[in-house]
């Protein structure tokens, strides 16, 4: 019986793994169950005894993708005590939204992918997703941002303006990327670039008090 249960725990978690890719690459409508079952080496019938539906199966992909990023960028205003740590958590926060649109890295693709899907072909999920992921994230940016600013009016502006910076990199379409990209500069040392760009417009605009 547990080499039944750990067999069936390697198997549920193949599942996953190759649903992260299916979704992440084809979106929810596209996607299909019998070709995450044939990647993940199980019988389609799986699908409906792990996860019951292709729905709840979406609906988990999406959520572990999408908490591996908030996580950390929800938590990064925590440690700011001081200018120095303040600007610390401004490039943390877009460092972390920039990079994962990085196809090198597979968590960050595969939650691009899916961020990519949910903003251009929203599921049922999406307010749910906004609510629990999106709001916190942008949450995190507004606090980090009054901090050094107090009138509501620039809250809001500063925010929104680097929220939209970060955003349009992760809705791009990679040969889009490519294609503004620099040439001979590799994605990585572009988007430090880019990184650099915006936290260098926000530290001479915003000062931390």
């Amino acid at each position: 019986m547990r080499k039944e249960r750990i067999d069936g725990q390697e198997t549920r978690e193949a599942i996953l793994k190759a649903a992260e890719e299916e979704f992440a690459e084809k979106g929810f409508e596209l996607a299909s169950t019998r070709e995450i079952c044939k990647k993940a080496g199980a019988n389609a019938a799986l699908v409906n005894r792990y996860f019951v539906s292709k729905e709840n199966l979406y609906r988990l992909v999406a959520r572990r993708l999408f908490g591996k990023l908030e996580e950390p960028m929800t938590k990064v205003a925590d440690a700011v005590t001081d200018a120095k740590s303040w600007q610390e958590a401004v490039r943390k926060w877009v460092e972390d939204f920039l990079f994962m649109t990085l196809p090198t890295e597979r968590p960050q693709r595969l939650c691009c992918g899916l961020f990519r899907s949910e903003v251009t072909q929203p599921t049922k999920f999406h307010d749910e997703f906004e609510r629990d992921f999106g709001k916190p994230i942008y949450s995190a940016l507004w606090k980090l941002v009054e901090m050094a600013e107090k009138d509501p009016v620039q809250i809001e502006l500063w925010t929104t303006s680097i929220w939209s910076q970060v955003v349009v990199y992760a809705l791009a379409d990679k040969s889009w990327h490519k294609s503004f990209r620099p040439k001979g500069v590799s994605e990585v040392d572009w988007r430090a670039t880019i990184c650099d760009f915006i936290c260098n417009k926000v530290f001479t605009g915003l000062h931390y008090e």
